[in-house]
């Protein structure tokens, strides 16, 4: 008998410490720094913006190599309508008939080298090269994007978490005065009402905390995404200490130095200045220099190796009016490049004059909820020294320990406004998170 037990006990023992495992294996890393380089490591938007900026990358190499021309083989058959001389002659002139056929075939190897006097290359790879560098910007802005999307999730989970404390706190102690009441009741000291009125506000209580665990749910599986994993099972890291001092003393032109948006923005203007330059080349005449090497050979006819290296010098007068077209549309691009730029500019001021004036008025609430729950928690005390002294009911104090309630969670709630106030601070001005760098401080 006692061995069997012992083996369920061992059996216990192996499924409570395999669960815990399994528990832990599911979980993730569960502080925000830990949690905004995990979402750098696996968002697939992440990705995908780092593969475009790696061919953004490639494309300047592509651009660079038309500085080097080409070189191809070729092969030819031909067939006139009489016998031709097959090869050209040279001095002094002997003329045969094995010099003539009807048919002949050639093969040879070429290289074409083009001269950018006109500057047409060069424009094209400047061009790609300010291109390349938006999208390494962009892929920065991406970052930055996502790394938005996580803190205002986290800190509405810290928010959230906060909050479930403060209702699971006064459930608890509503249904110690449910146990307190129903006694009363039993022996006729109160009034079954009163048993009522608290079993009522349980309910209340239970439906705000089921409400709260939906919008967890909401929350863990919208990180999830982000760490492209089905839901986010981590633990959440509980708000304690406030953010530092203020940042955002700064002036708006140096403290939007940083912005990847804006650098992307105005690559891409640079980008078009380029792409203008070179439709303007485009009416320059263009020189290239050209080596030939072939084997001219008739079916009948003698063959002969034949070898030329040349300049060429063209110029298009007319083609259609394809180069005006593509000039304006290059002027069209630039001068849209540029509102664009104007546009970010002015909207990233915004956002940080917007930043500076949410982390003020969170450090304010914070402050304003503080004193809140100072007052909330005084007069929780005065109620249950009354309560405790006989001089007011059970129904009486969970007035003040609702009040208490809402205190905590209002206090929980204004210091994760206040830390995503910084944390967005730190956004509007091209930066990471504080808990980003702090994680990579720690190594």
């Amino acid at each position: 008998m006692r061995s069997k037990q012992r083996i369920d006990h061992i059996v216990l023992f192996t499924g409570l410490t395999l669960g815990l495992l399994c528990m832990a294996a599911g979980a993730h890393a569960d502080g925000l720094g830990d949690l905004l380089h995990q979402v750098e490591k696996r968002a697939p938007q992440l990705h995908a913006a780092t593969a475009q900026a790696n061919a953004s990358t490639a494309a300047v190499r592509v651009a660079k190599s038309q500085y080097w021309g080409h070189g191809e083989v070729f092969g030819q058959s031909t067939h006139y309508n009489s016998d031709r001389l097959v090869n050209p002659i040279s001095f002094p002139p002997v003329l045969s008939r094995s010099l003539f056929d009807q048919n002949s075939y050639s093969f040879g190897a070429a290289y074409t080298l083009p001269l950018d006097i006109d500057g047409r290359i060069a424009a094209k790879v400047h061009a790609q090269e300010h291109l390349s560098q938006a999208a390494h910007h962009s892929t920065a802005q991406t970052r930055l994007s996502l790394f938005a999307q996580t803190v205002t999730l986290y800190r509405g989970l810290q928010r959230l978490e906060g909050v479930k404390q403060a209702h699971i706190a006064h459930l608890k102690a509503l249904q110690g005065h449910q146990k307190i009441t129903a006694e009363s009741v039993r022996v006729g000291r109160v009034a079954a009402v009163e048993l009522l009125r608290i079993e009522a506000e349980i309910k209340s209580v239970e439906g705000l905390l089921a409400g709260l665990d939906g919008d967890e749910a909401r929350l863990r599986a919208r990180l999830g995404a982000l760490l492209n994993v089905g839901q986010f099972r981590g633990t959440i890291t509980q708000l304690r200490a406030t953010p530092g001092s203020d940042i955002s003393d700064k002036k708006t032109e140096d403290a939007l130095k940083n912005r990847p948006d804006l650098a992307a923005a105005k690559s891409i203007t640079q980008a078009e200045n380029e792409n203008l330059k070179g439709a303007r080349r485009e009416w320059l005449p263009a020189l290239s220099l050209r080596a030939e090497t072939m084997r001219n050979q008739g079916y009948t006819a003698n063959g002969k190796n034949i070898w030329s290296v040349g300049a060429q010098v063209s110029w298009q007068f007319w083609d259609g009016g394809r180069r005006f077209a593509n000039t304006d549309r290059a002027m069209a691009n630039r001068e849209a490049a540029r509102q664009q730029y104007q546009n970010s500019l002015n909207q990233a001021r915004a956002e940080l004059q917007s930043a500076r004036a949410a982390w003020h008025a969170a450090s304010l609430q914070y402050q304003a909820a503080t004193s809140g729950l100072k007052s909330a928690t005084e007069t929780e005390r005065i109620q249950s020294e009354r309560f405790a002294s006989g001089r007011i009911s059970a129904v009486d104090l969970i007035d003040a320990e609702a009040a208490l309630a809402r205190a905590r969670a209002d206090h929980t709630s204004a210091l994760a406004n206040w830390w995503l106030a910084d944390d967005q601070l730190h956004l509007a001005r091209g930066d990471a998170p504080t808990a980003y760098h702090r994680k990579k401080s720690n190594g």
